[in-house]
């Protein structure tokens, strides 16, 4: 058997050292991406979470996904009587569409309650309300802010000063 000398020793478990280190980088690269906390990095549009929930594209669980259509649902009830909606949406934004508009003073009235409450109880989208004439065109658009209904419950802004952030903000 032939014998190596201490720095041939030395540079072999240098070179095997590497050589797995690579194979270990290379399997792990086209296994999937490391992310900066060792995680895997989502393949699609859905991932996981340390939970075992689902994630979508804007990083919400399922759970969370459907307790906002719950409440949109519930805002829709609130003020449907009221407002007569004849549409809603909820992707990134809550959009009711309406047809009985008394006008946006008037609108607001409804609207910024009920918003509040659904916010209180964990809605955290943004809500475009659109009053919309008897022929279906647009009338008027506001939007209400979770931060403003959030800031109303918590007496830092006062009814006057909610309702006129949102009035602020008709297109």
């Amino acid at each position: 058997m032939e014998q190596r000398s201490a720095s041939e020793l030395t540079d072999g478990v240098s070179r095997r050292t590497v050589l797995a280190t690579a194979t270990a980088i290379g399997g792990g690269t086209l296994a999937g991406c490391v992310s900066d906390s060792g995680e895997s990095a989502p393949d699609d549009a859905h991932s996981g979470d340390n939970n075992g929930h689902e994630r979508d594209e804007s990083g919400e669980t399922d759970e969370q996904n459907e307790l906002a259509t719950e409440l949109a649902a519930e805002m829709v009830d609130a003020i449907d009587d009221e407002l007569s909606v004849t549409d809603w949406e909820l992707n990134g934004m809550f959009v009711p569409d309406y047809t009985d508009s008394g006008g946006l003073e008037a609108d607001i009235e409804i609207l910024g309650p009920a918003y509040a409450d659904i916010v209180e109880q964990g809605f955290d989208r943004r809500a475009m309300p659109t009053a919309r004439d008897d022929d279906g065109s647009v009338d008027f658009m506001t939007f209400l802010e979770p931060e403003w209904a959030t800031a109303y419950l918590d007496g830092e802004l006062s009814e006057a000063e909610y309702y006129a952030e949102i009035a602020d903000s008709e297109h």
